[in-house]
């Protein structure tokens, strides 16, 4: 009985020295290893999620923005409270409404949209205010397509919102009939602008695409 004792006191000390056998080693090492694989793969798995996710946040954002700012001041063309359009043709500069222009990016068609009011208090029947004399139109600067916002008075150019794919406008009258463009009276007669914004993601996997109806109220009150 003491030599079975002894023999299997032998056998836990040789165990405990010796340690792990290689295959053991082995066997540790795979199962390391393949837990560690998985860690990793949700790991970069929920960071692409989260990227993709926030750069789809940022682009409503900025669309969402850029439309709202549009919609808000295109609603202004023409306002005339002191009734100065009466005594001034179309086809001047001083006239308060949609605007002509030879730069194609500062004119008032499909691509593009210029206009002028006079809604800065105390009104005097000029768009001479910074905020009298807006256009809004896409550019592309460094391959990047940009909405942008122009200042007619102080002629200063300001981003509204990136990874604009494309900008779009449509003119309708007083009935709904649509409106082509091409003389100063065709813009007099602009009742309802739509505006259509194609915006796409930072890494261009993802586009929203946004539309609003503007009616303008100003023009010949």
């Amino acid at each position: 009985m003491s030599i079975q004792r002894e023999n299997a006191m032998i056998s836990l000390k040789y165990k405990i020295t010796h340690g792990f056998t290689l295959l053991e080693l082995l066997v540790y090492i795979a199962m390391s290893a393949l837990l560690t694989a998985s860690i990793l793969k949700v790991y970069v798995s929920n960071t692409k999620v989260s990227a993709t996710q926030k750069d789809i946040a940022e682009m409503f954002q900025d669309l969402r923005a850029a439309m709202n700012m549009m919609t808000t001041e295109i609603r202004r063309a023409g306002c005339d409270p002191l009734s100065t359009n009466k005594g001034r043709s179309l086809s001047s500069s001083d006239y308060l409404g949609f605007q002509d222009d030879s730069d194609d990016k500062l004119d008032t068609d499909c691509n593009s949209i210029h206009f002028t009011h006079d809604s800065t208090f105390p009104s005097d029947g000029w768009a001479y205010s910074n905020n009298e004399n807006v256009a809004y139109y896409q550019k592309t600067v460094g391959g990047e397509n940009n909405l942008y916002r122009f200042c007619g008075i102080s002629s200063e150019e300001y981003l509204l919102a990136r990874n604009v794919k494309s900008l779009s406008f449509e003119y309708y009258d007083s009935k709904n009939n649509t409106i082509t463009i091409l003389t100063d009276s065709d813009r007099a007669k602009i009742r309802v602008v739509k505006i259509t914004i194609v915006c796409e993601s930072k890494r261009k996997k993802h586009e929203q695409t946004l539309a609003a109806h503007v009616r303008i109220r100003n023009l010949d009150l």
